[in-house]
């Protein structure tokens, strides 16, 4: 397989590395995007001395000649810096001299990639990697290396934070949107990236970002690898800005892969409400620290560790390829016990998926009752935003009566639903009846303390929408 790096450039987005003095002018300069590509190389019998990498080499690859040098410098030691941190656990300049003899040794490690070989024929899937918070492109490269070895176009990045003071990542999630976008929209213009297969993965942070980057009602992401998002040791509240990402598109059916550590006593059911319509597989593995899931972090900690990290990589290549190549025997192989007992694998089958709001006003404008009594079945099954946003596309086509006419007539199907009350309510406010609103907003009212379709914050929106509406009425 091949490596090459190179840097490109977002003119849609300011970012000013210079960083004037005080009282300056400062220059706006667009945003540089670092790019790291593994993928197929074609198959040759030797390869040339100058051509092989060695560790090192991805440090190196940080200086590719830039239209931006002055990042380039930067991004090198930092990348440097905390790959020292994550493999030996000290800061690069703190190390001793036997420490520094260590560092060097583990920088002449051959790897398998070779730089700027011609690629294969044909072809292959991408997969787009974001690492964790203060990680780097290459803390996984083990991993990298080995899909792409295995005919995948594996991309990644720095994903610096929008503040050009530093190069850490950060949790700022429209950041690495902008990011993985850029990441993407690069790999449309490479031949041998085929875009109708799309895989996101990360880890920690990185993990989140690229469960919430699926999320995107827009989203391209056709598989997610989820590894160790530090997400599943804790309760779900934690990560507002996650949280609120999954929410807005409950209705997914990309199928996600989850790794976590056994030890820590991972609570993956959190999930279940937003990963229901989508194939999940969760595994989990015995004593791994949250960077043994990525290859720089597990550098030095023994055989265990090794042959559980390979294990974590083979599983997944088979997801991938079951649900990016359709390989249906490697699909089997995920859902089967392993015979080693380093991986706990558990299958958790896709529900039949919803229908779209779409979909639901079109049912209801069609006439014929037994339309109408598959359409009370669907309406029973799901949430009441399905509903109410099906009522919303009718009111902005200008079909207000028929939109309140289909609340009016799925509340009876919904009746703990303080969201479809008060969609109701506003509804018949929009037409000017306001007895009928004041009707639905009281009852939203008495629904809201026990409506388990909203959360807390669901539910302080909708009793403040209540509540500007009653004080309309008032008027």
């Amino acid at each position: 397989m091949g490596f090459r790096s190179l840097y490109q450039l977002d003119v849609a987005r300011r970012y000013d590395a210079d960083y004037p003095a005080p009282g300056g002018t400062p220059v706006k300069k667009p945003r540089p995007i670092f790019l790291a590509i593994w993928y197929p190389a074609a198959a040759r019998e030797d390869v040339a001395m100058d051509t092989s990498m060695v560790y090192r080499d991805y440090f190196r690859a940080v200086s590719v000649e830039s239209p931006v040098p002055e990042f380039a410098q930067r991004l090198r030691k930092f990348t440097r810096d905390m790959a020292c941190q994550y493999m030996l656990g000290k800061e690069f300049e703190k190390l001793t001299g036997d420490e520094r003899a260590a560092w060097d040794g583990l920088l002449a490690t051959p790897v398998f990639a070779t730089l700027n070989a011609a690629p294969a024929a044909g072809k292959f899937p991408v997969v787009i990697y974001h690492p964790g918070l203060g990680g780097t492109f290459d803390d996984n490269a083990v991993a990298c290396e080995y899909l792409a070895s295995h005919g995948y176009v594996v991309l990644s990045s720095a994903y610096q934070a929008a503040d050009s003071s530093r190069l850490n990542i950060d949790g700022d999630l429209a950041t690495s949107f902008d990011d993985l976008n850029f990441l993407l929209r690069y790999a449309a213009t490479l031949p041998l990236a085929d875009l109708s297969r799309v895989a996101a993965m990360g880890h920690s942070y990185g993990a989140q970002a690229m469960l919430a980057w699926r999320a995107r009602p827009d989203s391209a992401v056709d598989a997610v690898v989820f590894l160790d998002s530090n997400v599943e040791y804790r309760p779900l509240d934690d990560f507002a800005d996650f949280k609120a990402a999954l929410e807005r598109n409950r209705n997914s059916t990309v199928p996600v892969v989850m790794f976590a550590d056994r030890r820590r006593n991972p609570r993956l059911e959190s999930f279940d409400r937003y990963l229901q319509f989508a194939a999940r597989y969760e595994a989990e593995v015995d004593g791994m620290d949250h960077n043994d899931f990525v290859s720089q972090g597990g550098t030095g900690k023994g055989d265990g560790v090794r042959r559980k990290y390979e294990a974590i990589c083979e599983a997944i290549l088979h997801f991938l390829d079951g649900h990016l190549k359709g390989d249906t025997e490697a699909l089997k192989s995920l859902r089967g016990a392993r015979p080693d007992g380093l991986l706990q694998l558990a299958y958790k089958a896709a529900r039949p998926a919803p229908p779209t709001s779409a979909q639901i006003a079109k049912m209801y404008s069609s006439e014929g009752l037994a339309n109408l009594e598959a359409l009370s079945a669907l309406v029973k099954d799901n949430d009441a935003d399905l509903v109410v946003g099906a009522a919303a596309l009718l009111f902005d086509g200008g079909r207000k009566r028929e939109g309140a006419s289909l609340l009016k007539w799925a509340a009876p199907l919904l009746p703990r639903s303080a969201d479809l009350e008060r969609a109701l309510g506003e509804a018949f406010q929009a037409m000017g009846d306001k007895a009928g609103a004041r009707a639905a907003f009281e009852k939203a009212l008495v629904l809201l303390p026990e409506d388990v379709g909203l959360d807390a914050g669901q539910k302080a929106e909708t009793r403040k929408a209540v509540e500007e509406g009653l004080k309309a009425l008032r008027k």
